[in-house]
């Protein structure tokens, strides 16, 4: 059973106290990354939750890496979308110095200048990186296309240009403005004493002062009356294309029937686009699907990666399987492998007890309630085949977004035969 406790300074807790195993797992979410940056901080979450476990007021990076290896502790942070995540992972024997670690790195975080200089490379890396796969650079290129101003049209990374010209004060700065109580959530699964875990919480964080968090950007997406396109050359041999449309978010009724229509299309092994695209027709070196789902603006993303001369025979290929599915209703077959495969994977993605403190926290944090967790399997379950096309038709019978990375060769041609404009 879930146990939700608010406290005065806005702070929520979520805890599922289970003697199934020793492990506890602590999850704590801010209000941060990229929906919630403006262009000009771009990449400033990832680059802050990278840098906080690299020193506190009072251990350095090298005593705390120590401490948490000597007595059993993982730490972690990250930053999505959507919001930062804090993660412990620990035994019950070492709950209380866990949560000491986690309580330090929350409240006294010290961002030493060299490791700003040294983890600021290291993105900048990272960007490199991901810019040179080609998958990632397509998905990318569609994701810039698509959200336009929208901000979540910004890489988690940043750009850099931004990276570079974060420092140490800027960095600080974000940090004591985020990491404040009625910007943050915990949730706790595993086997602990309820009240004694609320009471650690209450003690650091009870008496913790409200501040006002900052405004949010503007969040609208462009009106599309045709297909746009944005495509990048480089020297290689081979194109990856992404196709995207609008999705349902993810408090809409919509969702659920979404993400079954997503498992059928390109969510799994057996789903059309690889039966289709890769096995029978061999279309494709990789192919599949991917429901960006986020509270406000959410993607239908598509993708496939092919050789230059059938860049136009896997376009149309994805978008003939699209087509499909808002002209007819899907096989029963296909519904009843859908909702197993997708309550199959949810349940085993549960199995740990991090995953149900995350899964949970999120729910919560994003606007369905933590409830979801146990409403999940029985939305899937109430879907139908008309349920199914008739979601096909509402959100894929609009304009398509594409973005592209293929070879350095007849590239304006090749567009303007495909019938699709291409933009910035």
């Amino acid at each position: 059973m879930i146990k939700c406790t608010v406290l005065k300074n806005g702070l929520k807790i979520l805890t599922k106290a289970s003697k199934a195993n020793d492990i506890v797992a602590v999850g704590v979410l801010l209000r941060m990354g990229s929906r919630y940056e403006t262009d000009e901080q771009a990449g400033l979450s990832d680059l802050t939750q990278h840098l906080l476990l690299k020193g506190t007021e009072s251990r350095t990076a090298e005593a705390l890496a120590v401490q948490m290896d000597s007595e059993g502790i993982r730490l972690s942070a990250s930053a999505g979308k959507d919001y930062g995540a804090v993660a412990l992972l620990t035994t019950s024997e070492h709950l209380g110095k866990g949560l000491e670690l986690l309580f330090d790195v929350l409240k006294h975080a010290r961002f030493p200048e060299d490791k700003v200089v040294q983890e600021k490379e290291m993105v900048l890396r990272r960007i490199k990186a991901r810019r040179d796969h080609l998958l990632s650079r397509a998905m990318d290129q569609l994701v810039e296309t698509y959200y336009q101003r929208h901000p979540y049209h910004k890489p988690i990374l940043g750009y850099p240009e931004t990276v570079e010209r974060f420092d140490r004060a800027r960095i600080v700065d974000f940090y004591r403005t985020h990491f404040v109580p009625n910007n943050m959530l915990f949730s706790a699964v595993g086997n602990f004493d309820d009240q004694a875990l609320i009471g650690q919480i209450k003690t650091k964080w009870g008496n913790a002062p409200m501040r006002p968090l900052p405004s949010f950007p503007e969040a609208a997406l462009p009106v599309r009356d045709a297909p746009e396109a944005a495509f990048e050359e480089r020297d290689n041999h081979a194109a990856w294309i992404a196709i995207g449309y609008d999705a349902p978010a993810l408090g809409h009724p919509d969702y659920a029937a979404m993400t079954v229509l997503d498992a059928i299309l390109g969510g799994s092994m057996s789903s059309r686009l690889f039966a289709e695209l890769r096995d029978k027709r061999s279309l494709a070196y990789q192919v599949g699907s991917h429901y960006a789902v986020h509270p406000d603006a959410s993607l239908y993303a598509m993708y496939i990666g092919t050789s230059e001369e059938r860049f136009a025979d896997a376009r149309d290929g994805v978008l003939n399987e699209v087509e499909k599915l808002r002209s007819e209703p899907v096989l029963a077959e296909e519904l009843r492998t859908a909702k197993t495969y997708l309550k199959g994977t949810f349940v085993m993605g549960q199995e740990r007890n991090a995953a149900q403190a995350t899964l949970m926290a999120a729910y919560e944090f994003l606007g369905l309630g933590y409830p979801f967790i146990e409403e999940y399997p029985k939305r899937i379950e109430r879907v139908t085949r008309e349920d199914v096309l008739r979601v096909a038709r509402t959100y894929f019978s609009g304009p398509y977004t594409l973005g592209a990375v293929r070879p350095r060769i007849k590239n304006a041609q090749n567009l303007q035969e495909n019938g699709v404009s291409e933009g910035t």
